[in-house]
């Protein structure tokens, strides 16, 4: 379910042309986005870091802000 979750994250990512207007608020996102896939990669590879509900917690936190972006512009280009 963590991987569905990561993967909706970055088609959202792609699909927004824009997806933060903000520079600052951009960069802490994909630093977290980036953090997330690292942890899940050495959580699913190598070692358990995180319990897996824990992990699915914050894939949904991160990728939350996206779904948000990608509500609020379908409804500025419907009206």
């Amino acid at each position: 379910m963590t991987f569905w979750i990561i993967m909706m994250g970055l088609f959202m990512l792609i699909f927004l042309e824009k997806p933060f207007e903000k520079r600052s608020s951009g960069l802490l996102f994909l630093i977290s986005y980036l953090l997330l896939i690292a942890i899940y990669v050495i959580q699913t590879t190598f070692v358990e870091l995180v319990s897996d509900g824990f992990l699915m917690m914050i894939a949904v936190v991160v990728v939350f802000p996206l779904f948000v972006r990608l509500v609020v512009s379908s409804q500025k280009t419907r009206s």
